[in-house]
């Protein structure tokens, strides 16, 4: 048996790709562009570089975020023991076109990405973005698109269970209508991270 590998080449210029980790955003040293490694092969990529809105002196790190747009459509809901709890609790549903956060880095720590995903997703914030990654280090990305549109549902459905009542049955449609790459700024203090914005 024989193996051909073909090497990875930009989506842009076609130089060659390389890298000495395991990053599926490859930036190309020879045009700039950046290219998205997805099922053996690159394509181009839509992603931006949010501005740090926090100065701190620790060292500032870009980690990579998919957002995925999804319309959420629920059909029928039953709620034991809540449904006046969750008119109370001012927590509003999870309803129509939202951008669901998904931190796309494995050396990110499963707390820190398990609440920054949570709340960015909830509080749909809005970034000033930047042309380039200023005095930081990019992290790498780790997780394939098709992972973070699966866990974009799964957010909605945690989010579902955790406002207050039993939920009971859920019939809802959730549609995924675009994806892309976010870089966010972040200061690693010790083993813990905060977001720069």
């Amino acid at each position: 048996m024989s193996i051909v590998l073909q090497p990875l080449k930009c989506s842009s210029c076609a130089a060659p790709l390389k890298s000495k980790e395991r990053d599926m955003m490859l930036i190309c040293g020879h045009c700039g562009k950046t290219s998205l490694f997805a099922d053996g092969t690159t394509c181009p990529v839509d992603f931006a570089i949010a501005e740090a809105t926090v100065e701190d002196s620790h060292p500032l790190l870009y980690i990579p975020f998919w957002v995925v747009n999804a319309d959420v459509n629920v059909h029928y809901e039953k709620i034991s023991g809540g449904g006046i709890s969750r008119t109370i609790s001012g927590k509003k549903q999870m309803r129509g076109r939202y951008d669901f956060y998904i931190c796309a880095a494995d050396t990110i720590p499963e707390e820190c990405s398990r609440i920054w995903n949570m709340e960015l997703t909830v509080n749909q914030p809005e970034f000033a973005t930047i042309p380039e990654f200023r005095n930081g280090s990019r992290i790498v990305m780790t997780m394939e698109k098709e992972t973070a549109e699966n866990n974009a549902e799964f957010i909605f459905l945690r989010y579902e269970t955790e406002i207050p009542g039993t939920l009971q049955e859920l019939d809802y449609d959730f549609a995924v209508n675009a994806t892309k790459v976010l870089y966010l700024p972040a200061y690693k203090k010790a083993n813990n991270y905060q977001l720069g914005v």
